[in-house]
């Protein structure tokens, strides 16, 4: 007559063992019929399943580990070559500020010639609104002679409404500096 060892008999990975179908019968065979046959196939079953959790054990740990230094080095690749999209470019206006609105509604003839200094007549200001970029000089006509507001002139360019005022902010700003 054979017989187990009880440490193993009430261990968690005993308990996972004859938890499927197959090996309870196997345990069940040997329980009931205790040769050494059975006892050699519940052994090379117990066996098996051991060493089949010790691979899922072991493979779970390198999957952890692996995917903490993919992202660390994932990270450090990032502070070595962010993407900025808030940072300004030219006029002030950041990247993201610059992203297309694919829903913008068109309110604007987009032939329609823009030219401010045709609209004004005081020689001082006609000199300042030349150191303005064509842009900013845009957003001028379409704001202070279409009355249009910024929302609709930021439809107009694809952009946000806030890359408008921007913009138009920085304009005005370098108009009262020409102007001091």
């Amino acid at each position: 007559m054979y017989q187990l060892n009880k440490s193993i008999l009430n261990s968690s990975i005993f308990e996972s063992f004859v938890a499927a179908e197959e090996n309870e019968k196997i345990y069940m065979t040997f329980i009931n019929e205790p040769t050494l046959a059975n006892k050699e196939k519940l052994e090379a079953a117990f066996t098996t399943h051991t060493k089949l959790i010790l691979a899922i054990s072991y493979l779970k740990k390198v999957i952890y580990f692996e995917s903490r230094r993919f992202d660390k080095k994932r990270r450090e690749l990032e502070n070595k070559q962010p993407v900025i999209l808030n940072a300004p470019t030219e006029e002030n206006i950041t990247l993201l500020d610059m992203i297309a609105d694919e829903n913008a509604e068109y309110h604007f003839d987009l032939a329609l010639e823009v030219n401010i200094e045709e609209v004004i007549t005081d020689g001082l200001l006609i000199k300042a609104v030349r150191g303005l970029s064509d842009r900013q000089k845009e957003i001028l006509y379409y704001r202070y002679v279409l009355n249009c507001n910024d929302t609709m002139i930021a439809e107009k360019y694809n952009v946000s409404q806030q890359a408008i005022t921007k913009s138009h902010r920085k304009a005005l700003q370098k108009l009262r500096e020409a102007l001091e």
